[in-house]
């Protein structure tokens, strides 16, 4: 006869065995997606094996008894063998597997269980217990964020959820690592590091910045050298708590630039159509594009990498100057034709209040009067001989992320030249709506206390006047642009589509910010 520490022994390992093929199974399911995703080529079918060792279990499981134990061990070890087979093989799968295919299915997957996310972290540490290469733990890092992070419904932040249930699986995490206990000091110190890089994160104020810093790179050097340490329950918290902030704010600081990086690399492509390019050029604008296209299928899959766009924004730096300057040697001819056009535009002190009035009374001149002003008075104090489609590109116009058409439009207000003024002025009007619909979205986007939620902000009602506004410009839009394809302009048609849309991106963004405290929220769920 069995006694009953042997029997509690059998036990034991008859559940962690159990255990182990769990986190198999649900590792080798979850590589069948993948496969079948076409995300990551193909994934050896193993259902059989497992099938047996699953019919195998359940009879030893009927037969955890005293008279049996015997057999019942031999059984175990049997069934030990071949599982470790089956990890094994599953781990050689694993380590052909990139991090970013992982996360390009679990990005795909938008509805998730927290008990598979669970199951697939326990299986590195079954299959790799002492062993976290980068690549490695930055498919742990990616799936224990996942399964942590949550946005909070009043600040609409990224942030562990339930701590206390996470807290359960973080220790059951560390047990099954089987790591010695690290000194409380050793602890602390490698804790400290890591809520110094989230602080100088939250300090960071655009992605320039972040790249400059070098502080994913140091954070992700930081984790790497974790090693098994990584899953104590302390310093993993600090992990978790740090990705989401980094998260959050790349989100944040990628949405506040975002149609200026896409306006960018539109200007490149703008620019290549109008000059002619050298072979070396024409290399790197073959190279340009490719990262581009990279760039635009992360964007799609909201997968965008920080050393992309980094990438991108080098290579605008260094390709809008080239182009520009070839731009104005190859033009010379059409420069002196256009000196000729533009010698009648007339140099003015810029007053607002009479070019608003030039053709009309504008509802919205107080609204749009500032920015109006400013808008003239930085066109108006450029060179008038410059052809649009350069000036806007110079650093003191490109903040205000205007189009060469609207440049025309603000001349034509200003000179003798015969124009529809009424149309001219409409234009200018849509342009400086276009910089207070960024202006008021960028001072809601930087609010960080209780106004963000409440909408209490003054700048909540102004946005509210400001969509208003557009909301009656895109009608007007809708109309000149009815007329101009029925009176067959059509080059004036693509004009008018090309700046009815740039309007409505930016009404559409700050109409969500403005309206967002407005809308009903779903119910606090009870503690």
């Amino acid at each position: 006869m069995s006694t009953v520490q042997e029997l509690s022994a059998l036990h034991r390992r008859y559940a962690d065995l159990s255990h182990l093929f769990r986190s198999a199974w649900t590792f080798h399911q979850f590589l069948q997606s993948l496969a079948k995703s076409a995300i990551y080529g193909t994934a050896t079918d193993l259902a059989a094996d497992f099938q047996s060792l699953y019919s195998e279990l359940k009879e030893v499981s009927e037969k955890l008894s005293a008279a049996e134990s015997e057999r019942v061990r031999t059984r175990l070890d049997a069934i030990e063998s071949r599982l470790g087979i089956l990890v094994a093989a599953l781990a050689v799968e694993d380590n052909r597997l990139p991090p970013q295919a992982l996360r390009q299915f679990f990005q795909r997957v938008k509805q998730y269980d927290e008990k598979i996310l669970t199951q697939l972290v326990k299986f590195y540490l079954y299959a790799h217990p002492a062993d976290w290469p980068p690549d490695r733990l930055d498919k742990v890092d990616f799936l224990l964020t996942r399964l942590s992070g949550e946005e909070d419904e009043r600040s609409g932040r990224l942030a562990l959820r339930d701590r206390k249930h996470l807290g359960e699986i973080y220790r059951g995490l560390w047990a099954l690592a089987g790591a010695g206990s690290p000194s409380v000091e050793e602890v602390r110190q490698r804790r400290d590091a890591i809520e110094a890089v989230r602080q100088e994160a939250l300090a960071v104020e655009d992605l320039d910045q972040l790249n400059d810093r070098g502080l994913i790179r140091r954070y992700r050097d930081l984790k790497h050298g974790l090693g098994v340490l990584f899953f104590e329950p302390e310093l993993l918290v600090a992990v978790l708590e740090t990705n989401l902030v980094f998260k959050g704010r790349v989100q944040r600081l990628y949405k506040q630039e975002e149609q200026r990086i896409v306006d960018e690399y539109q200007r490149v492509f703008e620019l290549e159509r109008e000059v002619p390019v050298d072979v070396q050029l024409d290399q790197e604008l073959m190279q340009f594009r490719q990262d581009v296209e990279r760039f635009e299928q992360e964007l799609q899959r909201d997968d965008v990498r920080l050393e992309h766009l980094a990438q991108i924004r080098q290579w605008v730096r260094s390709l809008v100057p080239r182009l520009t300057a070839a731009m104005d040697s190859g033009h010379g001819a059409e420069e002196e034709a256009a000196k000729t056009l533009t010698g009648a535009i007339r140099r003015v002190e810029v007053d607002t209040g009479e070019v608003m009035m030039l053709t009309r009374p504008s509802r919205y001149q107080e609204l749009l009067a500032e920015p109006f002003q400013r808008l003239v008075a930085v066109l108006l104090d450029e060179d008038p001989e410059q052809r649009p489609e350069i000036l806007v590109l110079k650093p003191s116009i490109f903040p205000l992320r205007i189009e060469p058409r609207e440049v025309v439009a603000c001349r034509r207000l200003h000179s003798k030249e015969l124009c529809d003024r009424d149309l001219e002025l409409f234009l200018c009007e849509a342009a400086a709506l276009r910089i207070l619909l960024n202006e008021e979205a960028q001072e809601i986007t930087d609010i960080l206390d209780e106004t963000s939620v409440t909408g209490d902000a003054p700048i909540f009602d102004r946005a509210r006047q400001a969509a208003s506004a557009a909301n009656e410009f895109m009608w007007r839009f809708h109309h000149l642009l009815a007329e101009a394809l029925t009176g067959a302009a059509v080059e004036d048609g693509r004009e008018l589509q090309l700046l009815q849309m740039r309007l409505m991106r930016d009404y559409a963004g700050l109409w969500l910010l403005a309206y967002k405290p407005l809308m009903p929220r779903r119910p606090m769920m009870p503690a």
